[in-house]
């Protein structure tokens, strides 16, 4: 009698285990079911299988989950992208032969009299401009919308990457038109490479001209075999995080359950934060490498002698960047060829834009490494405006095109644009460019 007594009170208690678990599992449901309407607006059971907003904010971040490093050595440009890499089958997006992110290889021969060809130079921000324009054709139709070019079929030549910087336009400009590249009118866009990137090449006493530190010195010491132990050992750990990172996306589109998906998410999010540290402190361990033993293997990068004071730096930096654009703007003129060299807009630049609550999540970050040469460089650029102007290029100043807008235009915490932001860049772009084109000439 006593063992059956016992026995009830045992399963009864399991009973209620069961119970209650049961319960916390229909809470923890129907939270992330909530979850998951807030960040995706839509409803979890009936949700379209569209992008990820966690896999949309890494891309954000510019982390890439196919390989770790996609960038190449070019002999002439510094690097450009490993051929074939991201892919869009569906958009018929690809980096092209030339390393370049782009419908079309180069040199692009016109197929008909109509065609109207826009070559698209300078760093990320000029490569996103682009690629932009591949997906929404927003510039063609601005343009389109003006008599000028209402009749004219326009191809968009992405010749931008991620960190170009003067004088990497003006060489990629001669090289393609050497090769016989028809244009028919250049945008350039820079102005925050320039000097956010210079200015690290400053620090660790890189030539002012070479290519951004950031995006060289790792090529170039994989190909020297000089990086050190420890970091090899972070280019190990930025590898394995990569592929937790692809694991748990994979899994995030198999998730049967509000649950399942709200707890891969967090995972994703953490490793997310996880590769940021990892990349920080690969990057800590490479500027640590020994300065002389930088060029004891075959890739040659020029030193300079010591760290220039800000004021040398700063004042060589926007020197280096005047007479590139003017060495651009001539040749083209020399061919009767349009050229128009946009300022780019960006947040650790003061105006009188107001940041969003969602901007000064994302898109401000106080320890940013480019923050001191945008608010350093960014007025020594802009005072060689008027200069560029009376040498009769076609500069436009747009660092104030995003301050009227109260919506988010910043997507991330370096100097990239979401839609809205993409959408104001292209209004202003097609605007300024009919405005010149209507002039007397």
């Amino acid at each position: 009698m006593k063992d059956s007594t016992s026995f009830k009170k045992g399963k009864n208690i399991l009973s209620l285990i069961a119970v209650n678990l049961a319960i916390a599992f229909i809470c923890l449901e129907a939270l992330s079911l909530a979850f998951y309407f807030i960040n995706q607006k839509q409803f979890f059971y009936t949700r379209t299988k569209g992008k990820e907003k966690v896999v949309e904010d890494i891309e954000r971040l510019g982390i890439r989950l196919d390989e770790s490093i996609v960038e190449r050595l070019h002999p002439f440009f510094g690097y450009v992208l490993k051929q074939g890499a991201f892919t869009n089958e569906r958009l018929k997006l690809k980096v092209n032969k030339q390393g370049f992110f782009s419908l079309y290889e180069y040199p692009f021969v016109k197929t008909n009299k109509n065609q109207f060809i826009i070559g698209i130079f300078g760093g990320s921000v000029a490569n996103n401009f682009a690629v932009d324009e591949y997906v929404t054709q927003r510039l063609s139709k601005k343009l389109n919308s003006y008599p000028e070019f209402a009749n004219k079929e326009i191809v968009v030549l992405n010749f931008g990457n991620g960190g170009y910087k003067q004088p990497q336009q003006l060489l990629i400009l001669n090289y393609f038109l050497a090769l016989g590249q028809e244009l028919d009118l250049v945008i350039n866009i820079d102005g925050f490479n320039e000097v956010a990137l210079s200015n690290l090449n400053n620090k660790a006493r890189l030539e002012l001209g070479m290519p951004s530190v950031q995006h060289i010195q790792p090529l170039t010491g994989l190909a020297n075999n000089n990086l050190s132990p420890e970091a090899m050992s972070s280019i190990v750990q930025i590898s394995e995080t990569k592929k937790e990172l692809k694991t748990g996306i994979d899994k995030l589109q198999t998730c049967q359950l509000a649950l399942c998906h709200a707890v891969t998410s967090l995972r994703v999010k953490q490793l997310v934060n996880n590769y940021q540290q990892a990349v920080v402190k690969y990057d800590a361990q490479v500027k640590q490498s020994n300065p002389d033993t930088a060029n004891s293997g075959i890739v040659y990068l020029p030193k300079a002698d010591s760290v220039f004071s800000d004021a040398a730096a700063f004042d060589k930096m926007a020197s280096m960047w005047y007479e590139s654009s003017i060495g651009m703007n001539q040749i083209l003129s020399s061919r009767k060829i349009e050229y128009f060299h946009f300022i780019q807009p960006n947040q650790y630049y003061q105006t009188t834009r107001t940041f969003t609550a969602e901007e000064k999540e994302i898109a401000i970050d106080k320890n940013s490494p480019y923050i001191e040469g945008v608010k350093k460089g960014y007025p020594v650029l802009l005072s060689k405006v008027d200069d560029l102007q009376k040498a009769g290029v076609n500069v436009f100043n747009a660092v104030n095109i995003l301050d009227n807008t109260k919506e988010t235009v910043y997507k991330d915490a370096c100097c990239h644009y979401n839609s809205v932001g993409d959408e104001l860049l292209a209004n202003y772009v097609s605007s300024s460019i009919i405005k010149v084109v209507r002039k007397p000439k």
